[in-house]
């Protein structure tokens, strides 16, 4: 894995209509589902499924990425990219394909839920959101195999501490306008903090301005510069590996030992069953009452709008046709006029 950065060729982009289009992309999708089911079967016959730098093991509910460690003493926005990607601000760097992750994701039966998003309606942010996925790494050192936690690479720039250990989200990237998967365009493949294309992040709102940046590697645990890394991501739920603590599913456990009080809600619900229900005609004749008035005054608003441009427009063209009458013309005064008797008078100099 060089520092090569590859060439994307655009090719000349050919008229198609709209029926081909949708049919490419039917095909486009039919085509993935058979290339998953060939893949799975062949996982489910005994021996793991190779994508290009990919192995998926669906027995052991991982998916193994061949990747290579980068020793970058700056703030870190990404635990990995692909190679040609932000490099400059990352752990590792893999030589997979995004698009071929996010296929070995869901290989293992995990659906993509969605990046942060801002509500206009709340007026606030989203945090990422999908299925859980523990982000861990095997590696040789002082030849031993060592396997940790993406947190045990990093460490905060503030309080020289590890991260966390905590699972991160599959948000899955998006499909682009000419029908390229973004990830694979950015480069994008773990995030640290929040990217809108990365089809892995962390799950809570991380902002990607520089001066909030947090995390750096930790050169007491991070592999050397260019060795060869695999990162390992597992469902949360599945196997931990030998240094990652195992995480409790979210089906398993409650988030928070708070609950609703069922009666209450279900006295609201009736409360609202009894006084709102009976109406329903009503309100429903008044909602149409207050559509069909609005739009009829909107209507007479317009038309009074239209009433007076056009009589504005009229008051203009009267004052020009005033100002035209009333304004002198060079051309109308006398090339040589005759002296009247008052200006003979002032001019005789015997008077």
């Amino acid at each position: 894995m060089g520092n090569s950065t590859p060439v994307l060729v655009t090719l000349p982009r050919m008229q198609v209509s709209p029926y081909i289009r949708r049919l490419m992309s039917q095909r486009c999708v039919v085509a993935m589902l058979v290339l998953t089911a060939v893949i799975a079967g062949a996982a489910r016959a005994g021996e793991p499924a190779r994508l290009k730098f990919i192995e998926v093991d669906l027995a052991a509910k991982q998916v193994r990425v061949e990747c290579e460690a980068i020793r970058v003493d700056a703030p870190l926005e990404f635990f990995c990219v692909a190679v040609g990607g932000p490099e400059h601000e990352s752990v590792l760097r893999t030589p997979a394909k995004p698009s071929d992750i996010h296929l070995a994701l869901l290989m293992l039966g995990l659906e993509p839920g969605a990046p942060a998003t801002f509500s206009d309606a709340a007026q606030r942010w989203t945090p990422p959101h999908g299925p859980p996925v523990r982000v861990s790494v095997e590696f040789a050192k002082s030849g031993e195999t060592m396997k940790l936690s993406a947190g045990k690479l990093l460490r905060s720039m503030q309080k020289q501490t590890p991260m966390p250990d905590a699972p991160f989200v599959f948000t899955g990237s998006r499909i682009l306008e000419d029908r390229r998967y973004a990830a694979d365009v950015t480069g994008y493949v773990v995030s640290l903090v929040n990217f809108d294309l990365s089809p892995i992040d962390v799950p809570q709102l991380a902002s990607n301005a520089n001066d909030t940046l947090e995390w750096q590697i930790n050169p007491d645990t991070a592999p050397e510069m260019g060795q060869k890394v695999i990162m390992i991501l597992e469902p949360v739920g599945g196997p931990a590996g030998a240094d990652s603590p195992d995480v409790p599913s979210t089906s398993a456990q409650n988030l928070s030992d708070t609950t609703i009080d069922q009666a209450k809600v279900d006295q609201l619900q009736q409360l609202w069953e009894k006084r709102v229900t009976p109406h329903d005609q009503a309100l429903r004749a008044a909602a149409q009452a207050q559509y069909d008035v609005l739009r009829a005054l909107r209507r007479e608003q317009q038309r009074l709008i239209d009433e007076a441009d056009r009589i504005q427009r009229l008051i203009d063209e009267i004052e020009r046709k005033y100002q035209d009458m009333t304004t002198p013309r060079p051309g109308a005064v006398e090339a040589d006029p005759k002296p009247g008797p008052d200006i003979l008078k002032a001019s005789d100099p015997k008077q």
